[in-house]
């Protein structure tokens, strides 16, 4: 009977609806209200199944698949905003005074001329720095120049310490 049924149009509508109804009835749609008197949650006088506080049976705190965990009475929701949008100013706080670069004029000092991986150039000054050939790599502490020494083209600065990128 059921076969002949499914054959017409309105035997599989009706078949698709009766389904429908079932799986929506079987939803969960949140804690049940026990009434004043009833036994605690986490207990059911029927059938003796179990729930846990979240709803899900057998005593897990874990959720079922598909529901949000609901939160606890008396605990406000989060206050979270998201964000506006990206950041106006840099959020990396580097520091100012770390360079790294290509010594450009190098020798054994006091003068040398760097270029950074930005293509920003130095005049660097720094007696007893060492002796740096052109073309290594250097990692260099900086401060501002307080003497007027012109150490050639670029930002005219002062070495704290050099070293070698290895």
């Amino acid at each position: 009977m059921l076969e002949r049924a499914f054959r017409s149009t309105a035997g599989r509508l009706i078949a698709t609806t009766a389904l429908t109804l079932l799986v929506a009835g079987c939803a969960d749609t949140g804690p049940a209200v026990e009434p004043a008197g009833a036994p605690a949650t986490g207990s059911s006088p029927v059938g003796g199944s179990t729930q846990s506080p979240t709803g899900v049976p057998g005593g897990t705190t874990e959720p079922a698949p598909g529901h949000a965990p609901s939160t606890s009475p008396g605990v406000p929701p989060s206050t979270v905003r998201p964000p506006s949008g990206p950041p106006k100013k840099p959020t990396d706080n580097l520091p100012s005074d770390r360079i790294a670069g290509r010594i450009t004029r190098g020798g054994s000092g006091p003068c040398y001329g760097l270029v950074t991986d930005d293509g920003v150039e130095y005049a660097l000054y720094g007696q007893n720095a060492g002796t740096f050939a052109a073309g290594s790599h250097v990692r260099v502490t900086i401060a501002p120049q307080l003497l007027r020494i012109s150490c050639g083209s670029g930002r005219p600065a002062s070495i704290v310490e050099i070293s070698p990128v290895r």
